[in-house]
């Protein structure tokens, strides 16, 4: 699967999952903020798994944690939804990356 595949099938499942887990008020932008963020963390993942010996489920932490930190920094998620929503969102896609390649 090349880059841009892998990238609008990431936007496509996660943008979701952030935006329902997000207050209702915060809805439009969490989901506008987890593109930014998936445009921020997908590429350099995408090269760190490519081209360096970083392990798959460090590169996939770190994500997790950038993106957590874009959901409480910008778009103001309470922490604890913050960390949920990156956690499921990458979760999932993670678990994806398994059966779709």
């Amino acid at each position: 699967m090349n880059w841009a595949t892998a990238f609008a099938l990431t936007c496509t499942v996660e943008l979701p999952f952030v935006a329902a887990i997000a207050p209702k008020g915060l809805r439009q932008r969490a989901g506008l903020d987890s593109l930014a963020a998936n445009l921020l963390t997908h590429p350099l993942a995408w090269y760190l798994y490519a081209a360096t010996p970083t392990p798959w489920l460090a590169i996939e932490v770190a994500v997790a944690v950038v993106e957590a930190w874009i959901y409480a920094g910008v778009t103001r998620m309470p922490w604890q939804r913050a960390v949920s929503a990156s956690l499921l969102a990458n979760s999932v896609t993670a678990a994806m990356s398994f059966l779709v390649r």
